[in-house]
């Protein structure tokens, strides 16, 4: 957590010189809600665990005639056991005279990077038109706008990248614009010329998923045990970082604080701009966001005020990724020597024998599979998971005079521990679990 904050800061001390000299110009919209929706800027973020259908709505810059408006539609989804997602997108951007209208479908693909880590790589493409409201304007014939009256569709595509890590932190870039605007081209998809890097733009967030846990709660008088549901931390960070050469290069630092599940309250500052205030309600099927930058943006007086709303609606039940079956500790040895164990010896170490002298104790994490009271018991179903081709070893507990089968032996409780997951996740060693021996050895 420490190093993602000392990252922020660096990059912010880095951009703040730059974002500083840019204009108050829009090319690309400006998204509040990229925070619940980061499918709208990163094409790489298709892979999501429900199906999801976002809309969204901002109104900047109140009661200023020609502010920008943008309306937009997206829907995406991880492909259920497999390593891709889909996604589609549908937006209107106006401002002033001007409405841009595109169409893009997307397709990303996940790299495990091990068993917590992802890479995720996503391509979008498909269509946009610009065109301009000849309503508003006083002289249709004016040859400044004539090349725009074809109201002609040229090619959009958009390319993202997307690092996943198990402990929270993300890290992405995209580039929302492979192809640039064309706005006076008189013939539809004459743009062959391909400029990615007109508009790009980088995000670095935190956001870290807890896990559901056993844990006591009383009810009634008595104490149960209850499993508790997956939740997000508290405490979201994010950093984003948007670059354009038409000269309205952002940098953006927002928190989110879920109080709840269910409620959020956060807030951001974007340079040149200044702060946006944002609430939202989280259901198991329903996302309702709002946002709010205050009337004295872009500089006092200007407007009054901009609000983005997003709604959002999941789908079906969740999608799982398709990982690839890890390489078990517990059956490294194909053929294992089969050894004989007499019936009470130790084959690990007496869990009895406490050390005297503290920072030489050492401890040995055992995955047991199964617990026998008669080592005839053992010995026969330690043969069994021999045959099975795992590395079946037997021991023997003076404590509680019990005979334990294990497949992994190890100093270090991380391998333990990791062994476990995979034995429940990729074998029928649903019994898995761990035994901790310390001994003066």
């Amino acid at each position: 957590m420490r190093y993602f904050f000392n990252l922020i800061l660096s990059l912010t001390l880095c951009l703040c010189c730059f974002a500083y000299t840019t204009s108050h110009a829009q090319n690309f919209p400006v998204y509040n809600s990229f925070y619940i929706n980061p499918f709208l800027y990163n094409p790489a973020e298709a892979l999501t665990e429900y199906t999801q259908i976002f809309a969204l709505h901002r109104q900047q810059w109140m009661n200023i005639e020609g502010a920008p408006t943008v309306s937009a539609l997206t829907i995406n989804t991880l492909l259920n056991e497999s390593r891709a997602g889909i996604g589609a997108k549908f937006s209107s951007y106006k401002r002033g005279l001007l409405n841009t209208t595109d169409f893009t479908l997307s397709y990303a693909y996940g790299v495990p990077m091990g068993q917590k880590n992802w890479l995720f790589l996503g391509l979008s493409g498909g269509a946009i038109t610009n065109s301009i409201d000849l309503t508003k304007v006083s002289d249709p014939n004016d040859p400044a706008i004539a090349n725009y009256l074809a109201n002609n569709i040229q090619p959009a595509a958009g390319f993202g990248a997307l690092y996943r890590s198990g402990s929270g932190l993300n890290v992405g870039f995209s580039f929302p614009q492979l192809f640039p605007n064309v706005y006076n081209s008189d013939a539809s998809f004459s743009n062959t010329t391909v400029s990615p890097a007109d508009n790009v733009f980088v995000t670095i967030y935190y956001k870290r998923k807890v896990e559901s846990k056993i844990v006591s709660r009383k009810k009634g008088g008595l104490k149960r045990k209850v499993k508790t549901q997956e939740a997000i931390a508290p405490l979201e960070m994010y950093f984003n970082y948007k670059y354009s050469k038409y000269g309205n290069s952002q940098f953006e630092l927002l928190g989110k604080l879920n109080l709840t599940q269910n409620f959020w309250l956060g807030g951001s500052y974007r340079l040149p701009y200044g702060f946006t205030g944002n609430l939202g309600i989280n259901t198991q099927r329903f996302i309702l966001g709002y946002s709010y930058e205050p009337n004295n943006q872009p500089q006092d007086g200007f407007s009054q005020g901009s609000h983005e709303v997003i709604l959002g609606l999941k789908l079906g039940s969740i999608k799982k990724f398709k990982r690839a079956a890890p390489v078990l500790r517990s059956t490294l040895t194909k053929t294992p020597n089969e050894k004989h164990t007499a019936r009470f010896q130790d084959t690990g170490d007496d869990p009895n024998k406490l050390n005297a002298e503290q920072g030489t104790a050492k401890k040995k994490y055992y995955v047991v599979i199964r617990v026998f009271n008669d080592f005839t018991q053992a010995d026969n179903y330690k043969k069994k998971l021999i045959t099975e081709k795992f590395n079946a070893e037997i021991f023997y507990n003076p404590q509680d005079k019990k005979y334990y089968v294990h497949v992994l032996e190890t100093l270090k409780a991380s391998e333990a521990n990791e062994e476990i997951r995979n034995l429940k996740s990729y074998t029928k060693l649903k019994e898995a679990r761990l035994l901790v021996v310390t001994s003066d050895k």
